[in-house]
C-alpha cells in the first residue's frame, strides 16, 4: 500500500508541501539573518510583508480565498518571490480557475533568471494546470520538459505514467513505472505486473498474440494474484482453440484466488463448455461455494440446479445461503423468489421465512480494501485510488 501511494501524490499536495517547507525555512532564516537585497534591487523584501505571511499562513491552513487575495497584493509590490507564484497559480488551480493558473506560471516561466531547480517547479505546476485542465497533449510536453532539464525528476515521471494511463498507452506507462521505483529505489511488482497484463492485452489486439502471452505469464510470475492476467491470458488461449490450457491457468487463479471467483465464474463456464464437460463447471461452483463459502458461486450453482432441475441439491444450498449470507440483498431477493414460486417445502420455508423475517438488509457491494470505495459493478481498478484489482465482495 506504501508502493502504491508513491504513485498518486497530487499536485497541489507536492507543490504545497515544498512551498510549506521553503516558507518555513525563509521565515526562521529570515528572523535570524538580516536580508541582503540583490544588486540593484530596491524596496523591501515582500517575503517579510504581512501579505505574505498570512498568505502564507493561509494557504497552509487551507483558506484558499485568503490565500489568493493576500499573495495577490505581494505579487502586485513585487515580482521577485518565485515561491508567491508557484503558490498563487496552485490556488488557482485548487479553486477550478485553470485559466488563470496557467496564466501565472507562464508569466514566471517567462521571466529571465530562474534557476533550474525554480524552472523544474514552474514547469511540474503548469504541466499540472494543464493535465487538470484536459489539455493532455500539452501536459504531456511540458512534463518532458521537466525531464529534459532533470532526467531523475520523480514528480514528472509520476504525471507522465497518470498521462500514459489515461491515454491508454500501457507500453509508456510500464516504461515510466520502471523508471519512476528506480529513481525512488523502491519495488512495487504489483504495480509493474499489471501494467504489463495492460500491454500484454494491448498486443493481444493487435496479433501479437505469442508475444502477449509471454508477457502475461511474466505478470503472474511477477505477481501470483494478478487476476486481470489470468482473465487475459484464458481469453487468448480460448480464442486460439485452446480449452485445456485455459482450462489449466483458470484452476491456478482460482486455487490462488478463490475470494476472488465472482469475477472468474463466466470464463469458468465458456471453458467448460468449449471442452463439453458442463458437469466440470457444477463440480468447480460446488466447491467454491461450499469450500470457500463463496456467495455469488453459490447463487450460480442454485441457479445451474434450478435450470437443470436438480430440484434435490435445494435444500443444503439454500441453508447455507441463509446461513452465511443471510443479510445479502441479492440473497434475500432470490430466496424470497424462491418462496413466491412455490419452490421449497414447508418446513423449508418457514425457516427461511423466519430468518428472512430478522434480518438486517445490506446491499452487496464491492468494496475497494484500501481506499472503502463501494461499487455495484465488477470493477478491474478503483477510480477512487486507482489501485488494480484491489474489491472485495462484501455485504456492506
Amino acid at each position: 500500500m506504501a508502493h502504491a501511494a508513491v504513485l498518486k501524490a497530487l499536485p497541489e499536495t507536492y507543490l504545497i508541501v515544498i512551498l510549506a517547507a521553503a516558507f518555513a525555512a525563509g521565515l526562521v532564516l529570515g528572523l535570524r539573518f538580516p536580508f541582503r537585497r540583490r544588486s540593484g534591487r530596491r524596496g523591501p523584501d515582500p517575503r517579510q510583508s504581512p501579505e505574505y505571511i498570512l498568505g502564507m499562513y493561509a494557504m497552509l491552513a487551507g483558506d484558499v480565498e485568503t490565500a489568493i487575495e493576500k499573495l495577490s497584493h505581494v505579487v502586485e509590490i513585487s515580482t521577485e518571490p518565485v515561491e508567491v507564484y508557484l503558490a498563487l497559480g496552485n490556488l488557482y488551480r485548487q479553486r477550478g480557475q485553470i485559466d488563470r493558473a496557467i496564466r501565472v506560471h507562464q508569466s514566471l516561466l517567462a521571466r529571465g533568471g530562474l534557476s533550474d531547480q525554480e524552472r523544474v517547479l514552474a514547469l511540474n505546476a503548469l504541466g499540472s494546470d494543464y493535465r487538470t485542465g484536459g489539455f493532455l497533449d500539452r501536459s504531456l510536453k511540458t512534463f518532458r520538459e521537466v525531464l529534459a532539464l532533470h532526467p531523475k525528476d520523480g514528480y514528472a515521471l509520476g504525471q507522465l505514467l497518470k498521462l500514459a494511463e489515461d491515454l491508454g498507452e500501457w507500453e509508456e506507462a510500464y516504461q515510466h513505472a520502471v523508471l519512476l521505483q528506480k529513481v525512488q529505489r523502491q519495488k512495487n511488482p504489483r504495480a509493474l505486473s499489471y501494467l504489463l497484463a495492460q500491454k500484454a492485452q494491448q498486443m493481444a489486439e493487435a496479433g501479437s498474440t505469442f508475444r502477449a502471452a509471454w508477457l502475461l505469464r511474466r505478470a503472474i510470475r511477477l505477481l501470483p494474484e494478478n487476476v486481470l492476467a489470468y482473465m487475459f491470458l484464458v481469453r487468448l488461449y480460448l480464442r486460439a482453440d485452446k480449452p485445456r490450457r485455459a482450462r489449466r491457468v483458470l484452476d491456478r487463479a482460482l486455487r490462488e484466488m478463490p475470494y476472488k471467483s465472482y469475477m472468474l465464474l463466466d470464463l469458468l463456464k465458456e471453458v467448460c463448455l468449449k471442452m463439453e464437460d458442463p458437469a466440470a463447471y457444477l463440480e468447480e461452483l460446488n466447491r467454491l461455494a461450499r469450500e470457500h463459502h463463496q456467495k455469488r458461486a453459490l447463487l450460480q450453482y442454485l441457479q445451474e440446479c434450478l435450470d437443470l432441475r436438480r430440484e434435490d441439491q435445494l435444500p443444503g444450498i439454500v441453508r447455507d445461503l441463509v446461513r452465511h449470507f443471510g443479510r445479502s440483498r441479492l440473497v434475500q431477493r432470490t430466496l424470497w423468489d424462491l418462496l413466491r414460486r412455490d419452490l421449497l417445502d414447508d418446513a423449508l420455508a418457514g425457516e427461511v421465512a423466519a430468518a428472512l423475517g430478522g434480518s438486517e438488509l445490506m446491499t452487496d457491494a464491492y468494496t475497494c480494501m484500501y481506499c472503502g470505495y463501494k461499487t455495484l459493478e465488477v470493477l478491474h481498478r478503483c477510480p477512487n485510488c486507482k489501485e488494480w484489482s484491489s474489491f472485495a465482495d462484501g455485504e456492506g
